[in-house]
């Protein structure tokens, strides 16, 4: 059976004023129904508040992520369910955002729950406009990073703990070599992994069994139910539009899981690096300078895209070089890696890398370039000092045991910038024969 048409009546007689009205009126609550599940089913929390930062009204979602009913937080603030170490930076943006600042803002802060628990809730917070009037009320779009926090706290305390152990046990630097390493690719592993848990989360599977519970009550009368009734038309398009999600769910769980496996491997071969070092420390071998500056852009490549990293290679052919491999290959995985926190920590769009090989006087040079952060002129001539650091998460040990890895491939590791916001190059210089061979 055909629908009734959209406009005339269902004879097929011109729409009347009347008709009209009714038609008008009928789809204006049809959209607020829309709009009414959308808010009371959506998958996220969402909650609107006024400039005082009193709640008007909260969906489902984020009831169940605070444990309250919904009458219980009727007129309750933002600031009651907020921790207090995050009070401060909430209230700022806050601030910011209904000053006009700006149009939104993000972060991540800890909720208190009504059992006395912490969750981590990651809030897209904006001002609900209509057009004519200054706002007021403000929306929050909120999602549960709790796990992600978790395990992000329990790789700095294993890191930590592995590093206090290595000091303990006298092998500070070969401990701090394979953290920076493993550490880094393990943070990718995290960032994929619960990149895959919270889509997986998300997901609309359920929503398949629901549609097959649906037609599984109508029995014989399935065919009417899907031709006649409002519920039953919407099920084709329902289940087109959640065949798309889940399949936009399996190619990027297949991505992220693709990438999971590739940086085990990383991890593998960067472990296994380090036993090869150990056991064979000394060794030299002749080989291309490219190839080592490739490799250790391969060890930082998952962070290159995740944090949208350009690389810039400027290769000039250069003599091979007889070296102990690993030890040059851990200066300058320390150094890409450096480069890209600068990068990162710059907050610039065009965030850019250049990795540069050239002749020196005595060998090669091999420049790491970044565009990031720049390194201040009083901090210069601390660079190289074990345990000096700009970086909140440093520990001042990288730069340090690379300079001496440098002096001991017989030859140097110095910095240039022009100051902060300016960038910053680090020079490696190698001799093409190691020390203590003759040509």
């Amino acid at each position: 059976m055909n629908p009734a048409p959209i406009f005339g009546t269902p004879d097929g007689r011109p729409a009347q004023q009347g008709d009209d009205d009714r038609a008008t009126r009928t789809e204006l609550q049809k959209a607020e129904t829309l709009f009414r599940n959308t808010f009371d089913q959506a998958p996220i929390g969402i909650a609107y508040a006024d400039r005082n930062g009193k709640y008007v009204r909260c969906n489902g979602t984020f009831c169940i992520y605070l444990g309250f009913e919904s009458a219980e937080l009727a007129c309750r603030s933002i600031a009651e369910f907020t921790h207090r170490d995050d009070l401060a930076s909430v209230a700022t943006d806050l601030e910011r955002l209904w000053s006009g600042e700006t149009d939104h803002v993000n972060h991540e802060r800890r909720y208190i729950r009504k059992d006395g628990s912490v969750l981590w809730l990651r809030v897209t917070a904006a001002l609900v406009r209509d057009g004519t009037s200054a706002p007021d009320y403000s929306v929050e779009f909120l999602r549960d990073v709790t796990e992600r926090k978790r395990a992000d706290l329990d790789l700095e305390r294993v890191n930590k703990q592995l590093m206090t152990a290595s000091r303990q046990a006298g092998m500070a630097e070969i401990a701090t070599n394979v953290l920076h390493n493993v550490g880094n690719i393990l943070n990718s592993v995290n960032i994929s992994a619960g990149l895959v848990a919270e889509r997986v989360r998300q997901s609309k599977a359920p929503g398949v069994s629901r549609v097959a519970a649906l037609l599984r009550e109508q029995g014989e009368r399935v065919g009417e139910f899907i031709s006649r009734d409002e519920r039953g038309k919407r099920i084709p398009e329902y289940l087109a539009a959640l065949g798309q999600e889940l399949t936009r769910d399996q190619q990027m769980a297949l991505q992220e899981l693709t990438s999971l496996q590739e940086n085990l491997d990383h991890i593998k071969e960067t472990v296994t690096m380090q036993q090869s070092y150990a056991k064979r420390c000394g060794l030299t071998e002749t080989i291309q300078v490219a190839e080592l500056v490739e490799d250790s852009l391969r060890l930082n490549a998952g962070a290159f895209a995740r944090h949208g990293v350009t690389l810039r290679r400027e290769f000039t052919p250069v003599p091979k070089i007889t070296v102990d491999k690993h030890k040059v290959l851990q200066i300058l995985v320390n150094l890409v890696r450096n480069a890209k926190h600068a990068c990162d920590e710059s907050g610039k769009t065009d965030k850019l890398l250049t990795l540069r090989i050239g002749p020196a006087p005595s060998g090669v040079r091999i420049s790491v370039i970044d565009n990031g952060v720049g390194i201040a002129a009083e901090n210069m001539h601390h660079l190289f000092t074990h345990g000096f650091t700009t970086r909140p998460s440093g520990h001042g040990f990288g730069l340090h045991s690379s300079a001496l890895a440098a002096q001991e491939l017989g030859g140097s590791l110095h910095a240039e910038s022009n100051g902060p916001g300016y960038g910053a190059s680090f020079i490696l210089e190698l001799p093409c024969m190691a020390r203590g061979n003759s040509a």
